[in-house]
């Protein structure tokens, strides 16, 4: 994603939020990102796209911050927590803040499959970049690596998607931990 295109999903996230995705219209958002019109649906022919792009680009941001911030760190469960953060914690309190977010989150619950499925691939990489030091040290019987990861990131789904206020949001995340941790094998 380029600048420009960066600026735009950000500011349509931005005015999504405060306003609602019905209420804001693509010339605002052109407008606000300070970019033309025309320049705008180019890019974008739709509300639900430039929310798809703006998540997805969020994603990729966190990827890459989960595989920067875990390059030092040798403990499974500061790895699984700093995964967490960026793909579970993090986006919740956002969307718990903002005004507008169960209106965003029913434009992503109906986005098309193969969007789903890239977003998830992305966050299952992520927490397979974050696990991957203890790849053969975790006791998971017939459990196989990427299925481990897949349900990390249905748990962080749950956890994020279901979390009503932000003290609930560790306490969720708490018991997931201790499990990974307890599977390690020395």
């Amino acid at each position: 994603m380029n600048e420009r295109e960066t600026k735009i999903v950000e500011t349509a996230l931005q005015l999504f939020s405060h306003y609602g995705v019905k209420k804001t219209t693509m010339s605002e958002i052109a407008t606000a990102a300070g970019v033309a019109r025309q320049t705008l649906y180019n890019a974008y022919d739709c509300k639900e796209q430039l929310i798809y792009d703006a998540v997805e680009h969020h994603v990729r941001k966190s990827a890459n911050l989960i595989s920067e911030e875990c390059t030092d760190v040798e403990d499974l469960g500061a790895r699984l927590d700093i995964a967490f953060m960026h793909l579970s914690a993090k986006p919740c309190e956002m969307m718990l803040q903002m005004p507008h977010g169960e209106e965003i989150l029913q434009i992503l619950e109906g986005i098309d499959k193969t969007k789903k499925k890239n977003i998830m691939r992305i966050c299952n990489e992520a927490i397979g970049t974050a696990l991957e030091p203890f790849r053969d040290r975790l006791s998971l019987g017939q459990v196989d690596f990427e299925d481990l990861c897949e349900f990390v990131r249905m748990s962080f789904d749950q956890i994020r998607t279901r979390t009503e206020e932000k003290e609930q949001i560790c306490r969720s995340y708490a018991p997931l931990r201790k499990l990974l941790e307890n599977s390690v094998v020395a």
